[in-house]
């Protein structure tokens, strides 16, 4: 494609997403009469048109190195990803939904519900992975050797902006833990971009882990963390970190 044409091509693609982005939050827009069904909509919709400004911004900005499909040895670099794997999948209520502690009432509307986090993912992929770690790598380049610090510093940045949802009217405490937990899930989706060199295998990741985690609050009622979840929780969790610090360990320490 023409490079005019293209850079066209991506700079519509950024005004549509903003105006969508502009319409929804400014215009009563509905898409359902069904309560569930129009937030489940709404989200999907702003986390849509979000991630279309985000690609194009990343476009536009140069930021291309992980916008592809895992290339080289993917089934081995797949196969890294298994741990991460771990903790995203224990995230689903399973024991709570089989103890009959949490109940999904509205299972007519799981296909909006996964589109809904697969719109999440890619929108946070695409601005914190695929936009703001390369950007932190550019950044650090000349003072780092390896992408550890952009790891860290793009995550942090991932963690602050789920800061904003106090202004959405969530608690101070809920929202401090939201952004603590969110800044390590951040650096565990960010190694594996960085391992894969894609956000496609991140991008999985994330919007596994937030289906595990919404299903109760969209779509059903109760309590979805059990004794049983926390276990399993910190069982993925502490071999995720003992995963993790051993590739920094051999990939970016023992290298320096």
């Amino acid at each position: 494609m023409n490079k005019s044409i293209k850079t066209a091509a991506l700079i519509t693609l950024l005004v549509a997403g903003a105006a969508a982005l502009t319409a929804i939050y400014c215009v009563p827009v509905t898409f359902s009469a069904d309560k569930a069904c129009n937030a489940l909509w709404k989200d999907a919709a702003v986390c849509a048109a979000t991630a279309a400004c985000a690609f194009a911004l990343a476009r536009l900005g140069g930021c291309t190195a992980r916008l592809r499909q895992v290339k080289g040895d993917a089934a081995a670099k797949l196969k890294w990803c298994l741990p991460c794997l771990a903790v995203a999948a224990v995230n689903f209520p399973l024991s709570a939904l089989i103890a009959g502690g949490a109940v999904i009432e509205r299972a007519d509307l799981i296909w909006l519900f996964l589109l809904k986090c697969l719109a999440i993912a890619a929108c946070e992929e695409l601005l914190f992975r695929g936009l703001v770690l390369e950007l932190c790598e550019q950044l650090t380049a000349g003072r780092c050797r390896t992408p550890l610090a952009a790891i860290l510093i793009s995550s942090a940045a991932f963690g602050l902006f789920h800061l904003f949802n106090l202004l959405a009217g969530a608690g101070v405490a809920q929202t401090a833990l939201q952004a603590g937990y969110t800044f390590l899930t951040g650096i565990m989706y960010a190694f594996t971009a960085v391992r894969t060199g894609s956000i496609l295998p991140a991008i999985a990741l994330h919007a596994l882990y937030d289906a595990g985690g919404l299903i109760i609050s969209d779509l059903g009622s109760g309590s979805p963390h059990d004794a049983a979840f926390w276990v399993l929780t910190a069982a993925a969790a502490a071999l995720c970190a003992a995963h993790l610090t051993a590739y920094t360990i051999k990939n970016f320490i023992r290298k320096k």
